[in-house]
């Protein structure tokens, strides 16, 4: 697979750009939007770019029509989008979806060959297979170098584990409340605030699990 992307395709990252358009762009697993900068005028809401993040190339979708910078008064992003996404992008994208099934049994594997005390939630590659995210719980601190170790040697690219907690996965996976609704979680929160003992015994939670 060719996964060499044409550099004049992208947009370069130059220290203390000053963008006239900001960007709202969702990923897959993530309701929240990030802001990313841009010069393009033709961006719509619905189109599909791939933007600079911290964990590497991403492809994620418009959510909202590009807003003026200036006139809004918004906050300047620190990340451009480098380009539409392609149909080159497309089909590396869902190759990576599927290879991320394989990578994803893989690492289930070696943890149970490992008894290390953590579950597995999700893998996913950056666009351009060069890293790979595995998000997990855990109720304890794993000492997972030996993973690391197999994993290294078995998918042959970089390696992130990433321990979340319980409200980050009832985001990612969902689930109802109490309340009978979806988790707010789920539906719109973004930030979580830290919960007293309080708020749990008024929602009648068990305070010894």
């Amino acid at each position: 697979m060719n996964r060499e992307f044409n550099k004049e395709e992208q947009t370069e990252n130059r220290p203390n750009e000053k963008y006239p358009y900001s960007v709202a762009v969702c990923f897959r697993g993530a309701g929240k939007p990030y802001s990313f900068g841009t010069y393009h005028t033709d961006l719509q809401k619905d189109d599909w770019v791939v933007v600079e993040t911290a964990q590497g190339d991403e492809m994620g979708q418009i959510v909202a029509e590009p807003l003026n910078i200036e006139m809004y008064g918004l906050p300047m992003p620190t990340k451009p989008i480098m380009r539409k996404a392609t149909q080159r992008d497309h089909e590396d994208y869902q190759e990576n979806l599927e290879e991320e099934k394989a990578a994803f049994r893989i690492c289930c594997d070696e943890i149970t060959e490992l008894k290390l005390d953590m579950h597995l939630l999700s893998a996913q590659y950056t666009l351009s297979h060069d890293k790979i995210l595995f998000v997990y719980i855990a109720e304890q601190r794993v000492d997972f170098r030996e993973l690391l170790k197999r994993l290294g040697t078995a998918l042959r690219c970089r390696i992130e584990l990433r321990q979340i907690g319980e409200r980050d996965k009832a985001k990612m996976v969902g689930g109802i409340g109490m309340c009978g609704m979806e988790c707010c979680c789920t539906r719109f929160k973004n930030h979580f605030d830290v919960i007293s003992i309080n708020m749990a015994k008024n929602q009648l939670l068990a305070l010894n699990i």
